[in-house]
């Protein structure tokens, strides 16, 4: 099953997400992953940490400078060594657990970044993930992942709560287009 929560930049995909965490767990659902989550240095340069699910960690993941060689996207340089950090924990990543993957961008759509690890764990059978994508790129995040049928859920629906708790924890039936 892959679920895609979609919705605009700084949109409270990221924060849906933190807010959720606690109680899927308390209803039984092993969260691994990571997050992406917003920082601002003391310059005032906004950048990302990886927030890693299972353990608490938290990397330094995006930044607006990096080394000449490093993956690179828009105004941010990935940090190699959490790159690859983020490709581990999706290497690893147990069926049995709700793999979080926050989020999948344009640098995937092009094949670098995260792309080859998910792709492989996206293959596994009975894999479960929770991708998170901007809007803007939903249509090709959802081409890429083909011939996988994501759910998708807009975190700007009133409803997305209900839907998305109804989906994982098995009290709402949503037609995966799979059956």
């Amino acid at each position: 099953m892959i679920l895609v929560l979609s919705g605009p930049v700084h949109g409270g995909k990221t924060t849906f997400l933190e807010r959720s965490l606690a109680r899927w767990a308390a209803r039984g659902l092993a969260p691994s992953g990571f997050l992406s989550v917003a920082v601002t240095g003391a310059s005032g340069a906004t950048g990302y940490d990886l927030l890693e699910l299972k353990t608490g960690r938290r990397h330094p993941y995006l930044r607006r400078e990096g080394a000449p060689d490093a993956e690179r996207i828009g105004p941010f340089f990935f940090v190699p060594s959490t790159l690859e950090r983020a490709r581990s924990i999706i290497r690893e990543a147990d069926p049995s657990e709700l793999l979080i993957v926050d989020e999948v961008g344009p640098l995937e759509l092009l094949g670098g970044g995260l792309w080859p690890a998910l792709r492989e764990a996206l293959s596994r059978p009975g894999m479960r993930c929770l991708l998170v994508a901007r809007e803007e790129i939903l249509e090709d995040v959802v081409a890429a992942i083909a011939p996988g049928v994501p759910l998708i859920f807009d975190v700007r629906d009133p409803d997305v709560q209900k839907l998305v708790d109804g989906t994982l924890l098995g009290t709402v039936k949503v037609d995966d287009g799979q059956s």
